[in-house]
């Protein structure tokens, strides 16, 4: 028997804005708790921590340091722009223009809240944490974990659009899921970031891909 091939279907942005309304809800607290220095923040953090950072088999640390630099954002830019090309190169330049404009446009609005709320790392609050990776910048939101989401994010919404397979489409957003989730845990476990960064960054960049899909969709439908 055959696999049944997806087809565009014209109602299912409606789905976008309420998801981009409760992304952008649940980040707010966060930016909100960051803001006010609040110490409900940590409360939510170490437990997470600990069982995170529990323990370190060698094979974990070097898999997740793998995950972690893949989630760069020079690697996220290098792998947007050629995957963005094939889409072109595919005659698909909205599909690439939307896969590029969510990862400029959220990574720079992620930047700015970066250097608006000004949360040092946890072993620049913590001198007794070693990293073990080397991280800069500030710690809120995490610029990974919301780089990440934005350009598998993007894949994942274009699997609505494709006309392929329903096993290539959930086996492609099976690995992009698992992709945005290795990449906030690896921040976490080297611990150059707590969970409520990853959080906010996949929530952020959440509602950035799910605005952004529901304005391209009339253009990036038309290419499928």
């Amino acid at each position: 028997m055959k696999n049944k091939i997806f087809t565009p279907n014209a109602r299912r942005p409606q789905s976008f804005i309420p998801i981009a309304i409760i992304a952008l809800i649940c980040a707010l607290p966060l930016i909100y708790g960051v803001w006010q220095h609040s110490s409900w923040l940590s409360t939510l953090d170490q437990p997470i921590i600990n069982v995170i950072c529990h323990t370190r088999p060698s094979w974990l640390t070097a898999s997740l340091l793998v995950i972690t630099t893949l989630g760069d954002p020079l690697s996220v830019t290098l792998i947007a722009a050629v995957f963005a090309f094939g889409l072109w190169w595919q005659k698909r330049p909205y599909q690439a223009l939307f896969v590029l404009s969510n990862v400029a446009v959220m990574s720079g609005i992620n930047h700015l809240i970066k250097h608006w709320l000004r949360r040092p790392r946890p072993f620049i609050a913590d001198p007794s944490i070693h990293p073990l990776t080397t991280a800069g910048g500030f710690s809120f939101p995490s610029g990974h974990s919301a780089g990440a989401m934005l350009l598998y994010g993007s894949l994942i919404v274009l699997t609505l659009i494709w006309p392929v397979s329903k096993k290539w489409a959930w086996g492609l957003r099976l690995v992009s899921g698992v992709m945005i989730f290795l990449t906030g845990v690896s921040r976490i476990y080297v611990q150059v970031h707590y969970p409520t960064d990853v959080a906010a960054g996949w929530l952020l960049a959440l509602f950035g891909v799910c605005l952004l899909a529901y304005l391209w969709w009339p253009k990036i439908k038309s290419e499928a």
